[in-house]
Protein backbone atom coordinates (compact mmCIF):
# COMPACT_ATOMS: atom_id res chain seq x y z
CA UNK A 1 0.00 0.00 0.00
CA UNK A 2 2.60 2.49 0.69
CA UNK A 3 4.45 1.55 -2.13
CA UNK A 4 1.43 2.33 -4.54
CA UNK A 5 1.15 6.08 -3.01
CA UNK A 6 4.66 6.58 -3.20
CA UNK A 7 4.42 5.58 -7.15
CA UNK A 8 0.93 7.60 -7.68
CA UNK A 9 2.63 10.68 -6.09
CA UNK A 10 5.55 10.45 -8.06
CA UNK A 11 3.44 10.15 -11.16
CA UNK A 12 1.66 13.38 -10.59
CA UNK A 13 4.75 14.80 -9.87
CA UNK A 14 5.94 13.92 -13.02
CA UNK A 15 2.36 15.22 -14.63
CA UNK A 16 2.61 18.64 -13.39
CA UNK A 17 6.30 19.12 -14.16
CA UNK A 18 6.26 17.89 -17.33
CA UNK A 19 9.10 19.40 -19.56
CA UNK A 20 7.97 22.75 -19.34
CA UNK A 21 10.54 24.08 -16.79
CA UNK A 22 12.61 26.19 -19.52
CA UNK A 23 9.27 28.25 -19.97
CA UNK A 24 9.48 29.90 -16.52
CA UNK A 25 12.79 32.12 -17.47
CA UNK A 26 11.26 33.47 -19.94
CA UNK A 27 10.53 37.10 -19.44
CA UNK A 28 6.95 36.98 -19.74
CA UNK A 29 5.63 33.92 -18.53
CA UNK A 30 1.24 33.22 -19.66
CA UNK A 31 -0.53 32.04 -16.75
CA UNK A 32 -0.40 27.76 -17.27
CA UNK A 33 -3.23 25.13 -17.01
CA UNK A 34 -2.55 21.59 -15.12
CA UNK A 35 -4.03 19.62 -17.82
CA UNK A 36 -4.02 21.78 -20.75
CA UNK A 37 -2.07 24.90 -22.00
CA UNK A 38 -0.96 26.66 -25.60
CA UNK A 39 -0.21 30.15 -24.79
CA UNK A 40 2.22 32.70 -26.74
CA UNK A 41 4.52 35.34 -25.16
CA UNK A 42 7.86 37.54 -26.12
CA UNK A 43 11.27 36.52 -25.64
CA UNK A 44 11.80 39.77 -25.12
CA UNK A 45 10.70 43.09 -23.49
CA UNK A 46 12.42 45.92 -25.00
CA UNK A 47 10.17 46.75 -27.72
CA UNK A 48 11.04 50.48 -28.38
CA UNK A 49 10.56 51.11 -32.01
CA UNK A 50 10.76 46.87 -33.30
CA UNK A 51 10.23 46.58 -36.42
CA UNK A 52 9.00 42.59 -37.21
CA UNK A 53 10.85 42.06 -40.36
CA UNK A 54 9.86 40.19 -43.54
CA UNK A 55 10.51 36.94 -42.82
CA UNK A 56 9.63 34.23 -40.22
CA UNK A 57 11.83 31.39 -38.90
CA UNK A 58 10.95 29.06 -36.39
CA UNK A 59 12.50 25.93 -34.40
CA UNK A 60 11.28 23.63 -31.82
CA UNK A 61 11.68 21.05 -28.68
CA UNK A 62 9.35 18.48 -27.84
CA UNK A 63 8.86 16.20 -24.71
CA UNK A 64 6.70 13.10 -24.46
CA UNK A 65 6.07 11.78 -20.78
CA UNK A 66 8.66 14.24 -19.33
CA UNK A 67 10.85 11.43 -19.97
CA UNK A 68 11.96 11.78 -23.54
CA UNK A 69 12.99 15.38 -24.74
CA UNK A 70 14.28 16.42 -28.18
CA UNK A 71 14.61 19.38 -30.73
CA UNK A 72 16.59 22.79 -31.22
CA UNK A 73 14.93 25.23 -30.36
CA UNK A 74 17.05 27.72 -30.18
CA UNK A 75 17.39 31.12 -32.06
CA UNK A 76 20.02 30.21 -34.25
CA UNK A 77 17.61 27.51 -35.92
CA UNK A 78 14.66 29.68 -35.76
CA UNK A 79 16.39 31.88 -37.55
CA UNK A 80 18.59 29.39 -40.24
CA UNK A 81 14.47 28.29 -40.90
CA UNK A 82 13.67 31.12 -41.53
CA UNK A 83 16.50 32.70 -44.21
CA UNK A 84 17.15 35.23 -41.37
CA UNK A 85 20.56 37.30 -40.97
CA UNK A 86 19.11 39.66 -38.91
CA UNK A 87 16.48 39.09 -35.72
CA UNK A 88 14.45 42.03 -34.60
CA UNK A 89 11.85 40.35 -32.19
CA UNK A 90 11.77 36.82 -30.70
CA UNK A 91 8.20 34.72 -28.98
CA UNK A 92 7.78 31.70 -27.74
CA UNK A 93 4.58 29.51 -27.81
CA UNK A 94 4.00 26.48 -25.13
CA UNK A 95 2.19 23.74 -25.56
CA UNK A 96 1.19 20.96 -22.74
CA UNK A 97 -1.32 18.51 -23.12
CA UNK A 98 -1.94 16.33 -19.64
CA UNK A 99 1.62 16.27 -19.22
CA UNK A 100 1.87 13.34 -22.13
CA UNK A 101 3.25 16.15 -24.83
CA UNK A 102 4.63 19.17 -24.19
CA UNK A 103 6.63 21.78 -26.98
CA UNK A 104 8.31 24.66 -26.92
CA UNK A 105 8.51 26.61 -30.08
CA UNK A 106 10.78 29.84 -31.04
CA UNK A 107 9.79 32.29 -33.04
CA UNK A 108 12.06 35.08 -34.49
CA UNK A 109 10.85 38.14 -36.75
CA UNK A 110 13.45 40.22 -38.98
CA UNK A 111 15.43 39.97 -42.52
Amino acid sequence: MRIACVLCLLGVALVLTGCGAAVAFAPVVPPTGVLFTATSAPLDVDLDKTELGNKTGKASTYCVMGLIAFGDGSTDAAARSGGLKVINHADYKSLNVFGIFSSYTTIVYGD
